[in-house]
């Protein structure tokens, strides 16, 4: 597989990710404007990340009450 192959298919994980991330984001009533924020992200070695930003304190315990929960069931 070549390095421009390799990119790409950590881009595309990358941005899978991110959609997965705010279609739940989405599902426990998270607003538009701080679901937009999540993004793919790609290093400079090509590790694919996902860019969260800065999210309302209100949301970050809603994330934490649904991996509580995920996590007891």
């Amino acid at each position: 597989m070549s390095r421009a192959e390799e990119w790409r298919g950590g881009w595309d994980r990358a941005g899978r990710a991110a959609l997965s991330l705010q279609g739940a984001l989405r599902g426990i009533g998270a607003p538009e404007g701080t679901v937009v924020r999540v993004r793919p992200v790609l290093s400079g070695r090509g590790t694919p990340w996902v860019e969260v930003g800065m999210i309302p304190a209100s949301l970050a315990e809603a994330v934490a009450e649904v991996l509580r929960k995920g996590a007891d069931g």
